[in-house]
């Protein structure tokens, strides 16, 4: 068993993530995240023995928050699936805005940036990307259930590899610097994708 970290681990990756996310792997040093962090190079190599290690421990964390807020976003969105999915185009443009200089994500910018070079990069993007596809995927399914609606494995699978993908391009278009307006109307356009029949609460359907 290892000896347990004398250090604040979240602080560590949360300084180290910000350092990859504004200047990019390349030109951030285990030093730059010492100093920003305050935790000496010589325990951050004991902990992760490399930059390429420090990186992919804070590149997994990030991807796994990634996931986790289209979870709750699609999860906690009231109404319809078509409102559980223009929640999440809402959500993901007002993160999108919010970042300096319109940064864009993390993971599809490392994907980018790194994925001939890192094979990890790949495979945990791939990961992440399957586990957001789940999360619209299980509100979708519910939504047609409940409009007794029939839809198959593939096809309840390409609805929700449609609706990330689209998230995705809207942080790229915002990347871009496309007009925050822009982008609410392509979300809004994008989400009428749906049928008609999931638009619609259930709650107003039995009336």
């Amino acid at each position: 068993m290892g000896r347990p970290r004398q250090f604040d681990e979240s602080a560590l990756l949360d300084a180290a993530t910000e350092l990859f996310w504004s200047q990019g792997f390349e030109q951030t040093s285990v030093e730059d995240v010492s100093r920003a962090s305050g935790i000496g190079n010589g325990s951050i190599y004991a902990a992760y023995r490399s930059k390429r290690g420090l990186f992919l421990a804070a590149f997994e964390r990030y991807c796994e928050g990634r996931a986790r807020l289209v979870r709750e976003v699609v999860t906690s969105a009231p109404g319809s699936a078509h409102a559980a999915v223009r929640a999440l185009f809402e959500a993901i443009i007002d993160d999108c805005v919010s970042q300096p200089d319109r940064r864009g994500c993390l993971m599809l910018n490392s994907i980018a940036q790194l994925g001939s070079r890192l094979p990890e990069v790949i495979s945990i993007g791939n990961r992440t990307t399957a586990a957001m596809e789940r999360s619209v995927a299980e509100r979708i399914r519910r939504a047609a259930e409940e409009s007794g609606a029939e839809l198959d494995a593939a096809t309840l699978a390409a609805y929700s590899a449609t609706v990330v993908m689209t998230a995705q391009g809207l942080i790229q278009l915002s990347r871009l610097g496309t007009p925050l307006g822009r982008l609410r109307d392509i979300a809004e356009v994008s989400s009428r994708s749906l049928p008609e029949a999931w638009k619609v609460p259930v709650a107003d359907r039995v009336r």
